[in-house]
């Protein structure tokens, strides 16, 4: 259900809009009604003259600034809603630029006779929107909602489903229906009655100029930076806990919340029985170091029947296999507490993946002659074995090799990608003659870039592609069920003002990742989880789908005709992987997780 939807006729001709109707779509909405738009949330706020009608939906950490800012109109003890009117009638649109915080909002014009959406700068809140068969656009911050709404289109988007198998996620604009579309993050649509609809960035992530500063100033600044974020959040929910993991990011904010909290912290972390994938007993270290409650949960395979709802409540594919471990522990951490501190935003602002890493070694690796280089790494392919185990040094090496030998952006992309290209050829029947590969356009958006170091240059395709649209979906998806809000001290916008705008090499370098993080540390964590190798939130796919999920990977190939009605896939090549995967002649673990969360959805969409 939606807390958040409206309509607006881009036409008099179009026909009105139903007050009532438009609330009955939403779960505890109450709606505003105009000639010409409809509103239909739970925080809403219209002038007295009845010219401006704000609708908003998050948190904005700076809350008290923007009161400041608009003075006497806004009296004390007024709504948020009502200091974002009196700031839109002083700043008109670029007061979007001020807000920090996850939100989405909808601010009616009834002057200029115009609506304008937008959606925060890192995506921690969506927004739908598509214009219907009869004039009237609608949107909301549901796709199964928007979905509902009457006269809409209802085609599938080839180009989205093959950039869903390649990625597991669907970049914005696109959803996997053709005419709906997600708003871009840091983005604004402007919409008029003469049926004009303008899409435009108000923010993004611009990393130059560079700051001009020693290491060590930039090490204080990230800390007090830090320190002010997780202080602001706190203050905002006095009693929120933390999601701890053994890596760096959590355990940054819990040492710094610790020293903000009244009281004990409380801190949840969920394991998992394989040793490779299990960060309990370092999660452990760091809560009492920082004198936490820890409250511990385990994720099993037997946790997948969270999953259907879960995706439901996406209204597209969603193959992030992390959804699962985070959702389990956002309901864990729903049982004791409103608001949970979440470590997202540390990976892309501080340099945390080590795919970073390995672009910084390409820029070395490109002065080498293209032929030679390219024969090494043939000949790495040839010795290397194509079936060792996830995460171990040979099927990195493996990667690696694989990855040197292809262009730039196809470079990058294959340290995300699932199906390659050849494979969504070989794997799919479904229209493609206008998809055009997902890294094609990637190289597109890098050589727009203003930067010139190439690590940047694919750090902003992250933050703008990878984590609004995989990372931050993934912590929204995974409160449904849970009644929890989420907060990301790191992607504060002035932490991410400043952090952008560092040498790349204070963030990341061949050799090390997180570099300042690291440097802020010592007082914060343990010093042996400094020493622990990058693990992220995965799920041990391979062993589970082999394993007690083998009954359901039998099933994907028996039943394909069953779930698969407009025949997309073919049934011989998904039976190749799927028994390729469970001789153990081939890891396709993340493959065949693509491809179960894909049969759930055509099976909800049936």
């Amino acid at each position: 259900m939606s807390s958040f939807l409206g309509c607006m006729r881009t036409s008099m001709d179009a026909p009105p809009v139903d007050g009532p109707g438009l609330a009955a779509l939403g779960e505890g909405c109450s709606y505003h009604v105009n000639d010409w738009y409809g509103l239909a949330g739970r925080r809403q706020h219209v002038s007295a003259d009845g010219m401006i009608a704000v609708q908003f939906s998050g948190r904005l950490l700076n809350e008290d600034r923007l009161r400041q800012a608009a003075g006497s109109a806004a009296p004390a003890g007024c709504s948020l809603e009502q200091v974002l009117a009196v700031l839109y009638e002083k700043r008109g649109e670029s007061l979007l630029r001020d807000l920090n915080g996850p939100f989405i909002l909808a601010i009616a014009d009834n002057a200029r006779k115009s609506l304008l959406l937008a959606r925060d700068q890192h995506g921690q809140k969506f927004l739908f929107y598509g214009i219907s068969k009869d004039g009237r656009c609608w949107f909301s911050d549901s796709l199964p909602t928007l979905r509902q709404c009457p006269g809409l289109p209802d085609e599938t988007n080839f180009q989205a489903l093959a950039d869903y198998l390649a990625l597991g996620y669907i970049p914005a604009p696109a959803t996997i229906w053709a005419g709906l579309s997600k708003l871009p993050a840091g983005h604004q649509v402007s919409l008029t009655m003469n049926g004009k609809a303008s899409c435009q960035a108000y923010w993004r992530p611009e990393q130059m100029p560079k700051l001009k500063l020693s290491f060590t100033e930039a090490a204080a600044e990230t800390r007090r930076l830090l320190e002010a974020s997780v202080s602001r959040c706190v203050h905002a929910a006095p009693k929120a806990g933390v999601l701890l993991s053994g890596g760096i990011d959590s355990n940054i904010l819990l040492g710094l919340a610790a020293k903000s909290l009244d009281g004990k912290p409380l801190a949840f972390t969920i394991g998992f029985e394989h040793y490779v994938y299990d960060e309990r007993s370092l999660a452990a270290l760091a809560a009492q170091r920082a004198g936490a409650e820890h409250i511990i949960g385990l994720a099993r395979p037997a946790d997948l029947s969270l999953l259907p709802e879960l995706l439901r409540a996406s209204g597209e594919p969603f193959a992030d296999s992390s959804l699962l471990p985070t959702a389990l522990a956002m309901r864990l951490a729903g049982t004791r507490c409103q608001t949970v501190l979440s470590g997202i935003g540390g990976d892309e602002l501080f340099g945390g993946y080590r795919r970073y890493q390995f672009m910084a070694l390409r820029s070395h690796y490109d002065r080498i002659p293209h032929r030679l280089g390219n024969a090494l790494c043939g000949l790495l392919l040839r010795c290397l074995p194509k079936n060792a185990a996830p995460r171990s040094r040979l099927a990195t090496a493996r990667r690696i090799a694989a990855a040197l030998r292809l262009p730039t952006a196809a470079c990058y992309a294959s340290f995300q990608e699932i199906f390659s290209p050849e494979m969504i050829s070989e794997l799919g029947r479904f229209p493609r003659a206008d998809v055009v590969p997902y890294h094609e356009r990637w190289h597109a958006q890098m050589e727009q870039s203003r930067c010139d170091d190439l690590v940047e240059k694919v750090n902003e395709l992250d933050l703008l592609s990878y984590m609004p649209d995989d990372v931050c979906r993934k912590d929204i998806l995974a409160k449904t069920g849970a009644e929890v809000e989420a907060l990301a001290p790191l992607l504060d916008m002035e932490v991410t003002d400043f952090a952008l705008r560092l040498p790349r090499s204070f963030r990341v370098t061949g050799r090390q990742s997180k570099r300042l993080l690291r440097a802020i540390s010592a007082d914060l964590m343990p010093a042996e989880l400094l020493q622990q190798p990058k693990r992220g939130f995965g799920v041990p796919l391979a062993t589970w789908l082999r394993g007690e999920l083998a009954p359901l990977m039998k099933d994907l190939t028996a039943t394909i005709r069953e779930w698969d009605r407009d025949g997309w896939l073919r049934p011989k090549t998904v039976n190749r992987l799927v028994q390729e995967h469970l001789n153990n002649t081939r890891n396709h673990g993340a493959r065949l997780w693509n491809l179960y969360c894909l049969k759930l959805w055509l099976q909800e969409r049936h």
